[in-house]
């Protein structure tokens, strides 16, 4: 019974695998039967097996926000139980219109409320806008990681 207590990780269907170093999910028993918090690993728009990955953040965010409804669901969890959400944003794109912007103004906002709106029923959970140097891969402009909780 004292398994039922530890954290279980895994990496679902329906997204490519992470380099060895993580899993992209993890169940963990706030309480053992009842309550479960889901975390996931920063998710993005690229992958690290193509060269044509998305360009821009704008193109880069709903890719990642499905891989996150993919692995939420592989968890026993949706969008609408999310309580809490970090956007990681590169500050630096090489181009220089997009640079000039807040990273708050980069075009994944709009992309995350309509994702919001259509798989969370409007659900708004607290989330923070971080600007920085670089993510994973150089091609990676947007990562986004969120936490939910579920009863059963």
């Amino acid at each position: 019974m004292a398994e039922d207590t530890k954290p279980r990780t895994f990496n679902p269907e329906g997204v490519p695998l992470p380099p060895p170093t993580y899993n992209h999910a993890c169940i963990t028993p706030l309480i053992p039967g009842s309550v479960d918090l889901i975390t996931l690993a920063g998710l993005t728009g690229v992958s690290s097996w193509t060269d044509s990955n998305p360009k821009t953040i704008a193109e880069q965010a709903p890719i990642a926000f499905q891989k996150i409804k993919t692995c939420l669901l592989a968890a026993g969890a949706t969008p609408r139980d999310i309580v809490q959400v970090k956007h990681y944003i590169v500050k630096e794109t090489g181009d220089p219109e997009v640079d000039k912007l807040d990273v708050v103004e980069r075009g994944w906002g709009e992309s995350w409320m309509e994702f919001m709106d259509r798989e969370a029923e409007g659900h708004r959970p607290p989330d923070t806008v971080i600007g920085v140097a670089a993510l994973a891969t150089k091609a990676t402009l947007y990562e986004c990681e969120v936490w939910a909780v579920v009863r059963k």
